[in-house]
């Protein structure tokens, strides 16, 4: 029998930690979420199932970062959150970076593309 594996949690470094908890908890509208590691420069954010998104203060210096490098957070309510971008005015931009644009997949799921704080790309897509 082979086991099972689902994406648990990704951790990411930041600079400014409280900078970046404003943008996943009121931007992406993510839940804070106990964070077990239980130090100050670090806060978790919740993606259901269990899933979570960590937050490390630290030295970023040596990340590199590009938009085919990215994490993905899908939706049921992909225009909601298309309009809750647009409304607190965060820049996006389809999959060649043409900035306002949604892409659409050559499967029709829809898709934008964002930056947080430290310049990580994240997608959002619809979730059927």
């Amino acid at each position: 029998m082979t086991a099972e594996l689902r994406l648990n949690h990704m951790s990411i470094l930041v600079r400014d930690l409280e900078r970046s908890a404003r943008f996943y908890g009121d931007v992406l509208r993510l839940p804070e979420i106990e964070c077990g590691a239980r130090k100050s420069n670090i806060r978790w954010f919740g993606l259901g199932k269990g899933q979570s998104v960590h937050l490390i203060e630290g030295d970023v210096g040596a990340t590199f970062v590009t938009r085919s490098t990215h994490f993905c957070i899908s939706t049921t309510d992909f225009e909601g959150e298309v309009h809750n971008l647009r409304e607190k005015r965060i820049a996006f931009c389809d999959s060649a970076g043409d900035a306002g644009k949604v892409h659409t997949r050559a499967d029709g799921v829809h898709s934008v593309y964002l930056q947080d704080p430290d310049g990580y790309w994240i997608e959002i897509n619809e979730d059927f």
